[in-house]
């Protein structure tokens, strides 16, 4: 499967290309570990629905040969506060993939959303984003029963195009025993990249 990531890459680069011309700001995020990896495309949809919207396409993939691809939808929104700049979204993400251990093929629609916190003061602006996306039973396929997937990250910004990042993830899946897999609990590092 490692073969694949930079398949999945190309991809996600063309996808913002092709996609993302229009609104400029389309990009490639990837997140590592020593046991995972992680690697989205993604654009903005301002174009097309006014008040603003992000499409994800990405790939995880851990050390056991567990891979899950995803695609999410979230709309934006521009809500600041002239002491504590932030921004929230909501949204949904669709899984499909497998899990080798379990033998067991991956399928649900989650909701979920995100809040980052934004430090603007200084050269090198600061985010923190803390993000949860969950599937209730009805929004599942395969041998899916429930998947949940929470995250944090702290992005330092290098340069307007570059931002890096240090962040956890906590993944899991539960199977149609209800066994629970976790496919991630780690800290990751990582980059994210507009162009």
């Amino acid at each position: 499967m490692r073969i694949f990531l930079p398949v999945v890459a190309a991809l996600a680069l063309q996808f913002g290309n092709t996609v993302g011309n229009q609104a400029n700001a389309a990009g490639l995020d990837l997140a590592l570990s020593n046991e995972t990896a992680n690697i989205e495309g993604f654009t903005p949809l301002n174009n097309f629905i006014e008040q603003g919207a992000l499409l994800s396409l990405g790939l995880f993939y851990n050390d056991l040969d567990d891979a899950v691809g995803y695609a999410k939808l979230v709309a934006v929104g521009t809500q600041t506060n002239t002491r504590l700049p932030y921004r929230l979204s909501v949204g949904a993400k669709a899984y499909a993939g497998q899990v080798k251990a379990a033998d067991a093929d991956v399928g649900a629609i989650a909701i979920g959303g995100s809040i980052e916190i934004q430090y603007a003061e200084g050269y090198n602006p600061i985010d923190l984003t803390i993000e949860g996306f969950f599937t209730p039973g009805i929004t599942t396929f395969g041998d899916t029963e429930s998947i949940i997937e929470i995250g944090a990250r702290l992005s330092v910004e290098i340069v307007p195009q570059a931002k890096a990042f240090i962040g956890y993830r906590n993944f899991e899946f539960e199977d149609s025993t209800n066994f629970t897999w976790e496919l991630d609990d780690n800290i990751h590092f990582g980059i994210r990249l507009q162009f």
